[in-house]
Parts: structure tokens; C-alpha cells; sequence
């Protein structure tokens, strides 16, 4: 497995390695590489569905995206299907996917089947490095603090964010508690979560007073510094780490032909990677941690 810097400010891209016959070895140092890179490109020569679910499975459990047909745990993401001038991408608008939700998605991937010639980039943020770079008395103010999620336009959204598309049938009164700052599950390693998106306040903290704190941490998290982009091409899998990332897709035009066209398969994962079961802790990604705080508040 060979593996180089992205172009930006974090993020690695691997070859010479093939997703359908990697050894316990090799996905340990894949995974070794996205947690400490937040986001890892792999260089493939294309993979069916059925191998890309086989790739995913060894990285953790598939979360069901479409129901319905064969493959639930694939989203087809396409600008053919969608009128993107009447339309506007919800995927357009920084976020941590699944955090609307009590269990919230450990490793989000997308394997690119069509590219168009130029736009349609995925933004990312490093949140870890955003929290290490805090000063120590606004790390310890925001400790234990914890966060209001429902889908839906964030309380801080960002300038140019798109609105959100909701699941199918989604209750919108339905909401999550997660940890404004919280542990990587397997590293241990402190990091922001989610500081916009879907965050709609602070338990126990005024309406006001919480977008004021949330807007300061958002001023300092989406720096140059902290921000890195991946054009796709044709055949990548590109994967992120959804509990020190935020990421947001960008703006594309309608898909009329073949050099405009854009086709990603979308696996979301959550849980422990087989091989490092041992080290994983799940309660580091429960909310039912915080259910005490919140109705005591």
C-alpha cells in the first residue's frame, strides 16, 4: 500500500492496494491513515456494488440508505435525476452526517462511478485540529457542554449553505444530544463535533446566548487552516472521518450530457471496524451519556 498527501492542508491518497482482497493488516493501516489524515482517497480501477459493499463491510456496519432494491446500503447521488436550478443540493451546506440521529455514522464513503469535467467538489473541515488549536480556557468553558441536533437549518448556518433535504418520512420534531466536544471512538483523541449543520442550541444554555458561543467556535473552525477540498475522479472511493470532520458538498450544474454528468455511490458506516473491535467504545457515540443532563437541565 503506498499512500501521499493530498493537495491542501490535510487529507492522503492511496494506491496499490485493492479494496476486494485487503489483509487485516492492510485495513489497519488504511484506517491507521484516515484517523490520523481525516480523509483518505484509494485509487481503484472501478468496483462493482457488490465489492464495494464486501470494502465497506470490513470498515464497519452499513447504515441502510435506500430501501427497496438490492443494494440498501448504497445512495446513488446523481445530477441527472434532479433539477439543480429549481432544486438546490442539500448535501450543499457543512455538516456531520447523521448527527440529527441518536447513532451517529463512524466512516462516510463515496465511490465515484461518472465525474463531470470541472465542479462538484467536496469540502472538508479538520475539526480535531480546530479543537487542539482553542486556547485552553475556552476548552475548558466548552467541556461537557452539550449540543441540540434536528434536521433542519442550523441555528449558526453557514453564509451560502443550502437547505437540508430530510429523509423520507422524518419526524422533524425528533431530536439528538451529542457532545460538543467529544473522543474519537477508537484514538481517544478530543475533537469539535458538529458545531453547525444541525446543531439548534446548548442544554441548559439561552437560545441566544448558545449561537453566540456556537457562531465564535464556527469563526474559528472554518479557517483557511482547518479547510481542504477533493476534486473526484473517475473510479475513487474517497472516505472521511465523520467524528473530526465536518464536510459540505458544492454547487453543480444540471447533468445534460457526458462531460456534466455526475454519478457517487454513498455508503454511510457506523460501529467498529472488525479489526479494531477490541479498542472501540461505543459510548463515546451515545447520547444516552447525556440524557441525565438533559432532563435535569
Amino acid at each position: 500500500m503506498k499512500n501521499e498527501r493530498l493537495e491542501g492542508q490535510f487529507g492522503a491518497v492511496v494506491s496499490e492496494l485493492d479494496p476486494e482482497s485487503m489483509t487485516d493488516s492492510e485495513v489497519k493501516s488504511l484506517l491507521n491513515l484516515l484517523y490520523e489524515q481525516r480523509v483518505v482517497v484509494v485509487k481503484t480501477n472501478g468496483l462493482s456494488k457488490f465489492g464495494y459493499i464486501a470494502f465497506a463491510k470490513r470498515l464497519g456496519t452499513p447504515i441502510p440508505l435506500s430501501g427497496g432494491n438490492e443494494f440498501q446500503e448504497i445512495a446513488e447521488i446523481s445530477n441527472r435525476a434532479t433539477d439543480t436550478k429549481k432544486k438546490r443540493l442539500g448535501a450543499a451546506h457543512w455538516h456531520t452526517d447523521q448527527s440529527f440521529r441518536s447513532t451517529v455514522s463512524s466512516i462516510t464513503m463515496l465511490h465515484s462511478i461518472h465525474v463531470p469535467a470541472q465542479g462538484g467538489e467536496t469540502r472538508f473541515c479538520n475539526m480535531a485540529a480546530a479543537y487542539d488549536a482553542l486556547p485552553t480556557s475556552r476548552k475548558k468553558q466548552i467541556e461537557g457542554l452539550v449540543g441540540i441536533h434536528r434536521h433542519g437549518v442550523s441555528i449558526v448556518a453557514r453564509p451560502g449553505d443550502h437547505v437540508p433535504l430530510p429523509p423520507k418520512g422524518w419526524d422533524k420534531t425528533y431530536t439528538a444530544y451529542h457532545p460538543l466536544v467529544r473522543e474519537h471512538p477508537v484514538t481517544r483523541q478530543k475533537t469539535l463535533y458538529a458545531v453547525t449543520g444541525t446543531i439548534q442550541g446548548i442544554v441548559g444554555m439561552a437560545e441566544s446566548v448558545a449561537a453566540e458561543l456556537l457562531e465564535e467556535l464556527c469563526q474559528h473552525t472554518f479557517h483557511e487552516r482547518f479547510l481542504t477540498s477533493y476534486a473526484h475522479y473517475k473510479h475513487d472511493i474517497v472516505m472521511w472521518d465523520n467524528p473530526t470532520t465536518m464536510h459540505s458538498a458544492t454547487e453543480i450544474e444540471q447533468g445534460t450530457n457526458t462531460s456534466n454528468t455526475r454519478l457517487l455511490w454513498r455508503i454511510s458506516l457506523k460501529g467498529a471496524p472488525l479489526v479494531y473491535e477490541h479498542l472501540y467504545d461505543e459510548n463515546l457515540l451515545d447520547q444516552s451519556l447525556y440524557r441525565a443532563q438533559v432532563s435535569n437541565a
